[in-house]
């Protein structure tokens, strides 16, 4: 069947999941999750998923479906978010797609997939086992477009994409292909001044240190979840695990999570400016009404 999906981008800390909430309740919406890091059981704070309040007032799907040692990848995003939005649209409900991962949206909402190529455990093991800097020098050499969108801070995505290369022989552009999803999209994404946007960032990561960040990582490593947190490179989990190890002191740590989630969000925003067909509305007061008027008008279309 035919479907009409609402899609709503943005950075880190750029509003996108209150947004997504509000007009998911006035537009009989539900929720699927486009986080890379909410499929998985445990990290909650750091990846500011949903609260069950939240999660109470809309249903949300693809999070906390996988254990920290289950893979999960842009193949199993796709096929599981396509399903769901054919099952939502089926019980006159609209799907809402919320996230901040650039390749999972990309990849649904455009169609885009990679070949899939046979499991290779020793060239991922030889590739896991090399420091990021020397992956990331070998896949800008090797693919500059795909060095260049690639999460360079994700050491798990980087293997991956030299995986890819390594086994076709070819760019990882040159290694997809794209098909029409059988659904019409409406990309929204808030819009905020960069300077704006990191002072946002720094007031959620202070709140987050707040609700017990540092504690929930704390008992995840004593769950022995290290190796799986430092291999999925979620956003702050390393260097709070550092911290948990007395490796690191807090205010350290605190101030490298600060940087490095700067630097995220700035690879965000260069992506977006990619994303076709994208209508950004200036965050503000006018925000939810914009949004709202844009909805209406293409849900009757």
């Amino acid at each position: 069947m035919f479907c009409k999906v609402i899609a709503i981008m943005g950075p880190t800390a750029s509003g996108k999941s209150q947004l997504a909430l509000q007009l998911a309740q006035e537009f009989k919406g539900e929720i699927i999750s486009g986080d890379s890091a909410q499929v998985y059981i445990g990290p909650d704070i750091g990846t500011a998923k949903p609260t069950f309040q939240e999660q109470n007032l809309v249903a949300h799907h693809l999070i906390d479906i996988r254990q920290l040692n289950d893979p999960f990848s842009l193949a199993d995003f796709q096929k599981i978010a396509s399903s769901l939005i054919e099952e939502i649209s089926y019980r006159q409900r609209v799907p809402f797609v919320v996230g901040g991962t650039g390749l999972y949206l990309r990849g649904l909402l455009e169609g885009y997939t990679l070949v899939e190529t046979k499991p290779d455990p020793k060239l991922r093991e030889s590739l896991s086992n090399r420091e990021l800097p020397d992956l990331l020098q070998e896949l800008q050499e090797r693919d500059p477009v795909a060095y260049d969108q690639v999460d360079r801070c994700n050491k798990r995505r980087v293997v991956r994409a030299l995986e890819i290369i390594i086994q076709t022989g070819r760019p990882l552009s040159e290694a997809s292909k794209r098909e029409k999803p059988p659904f019409e999209v409406l990309k929204i994404a808030p819009y905020w001044e960069r300077d704006v946007l990191y002072q946002r960032i720094d007031l959620r990561l202070e709140e987050m240190f707040r609700s017990g960040w540092l504690e929930e990582v704390s008992s995840l490593y004593e769950q022995g979840w290290e190796d799986n947190l430092r291999y999925l490179r979620i956003l702050g989990y390393s260097e709070l695990l550092n911290v948990v190890k007395g490796e690191l002191s807090l205010n350290e740590a605190k101030e490298q999570i600060r940087l490095s989630t700067h630097r995220f969000a700035k690879r965000q925003l260069t992506w977006l400016k990619r994303e076709p067909n994208l209508n950004y509305i200036p965050a503000g007061d006018g925000l939810y009404d914009q949004a709202r008027s844009k909805i209406k008008k293409f849900l009757e279309a």
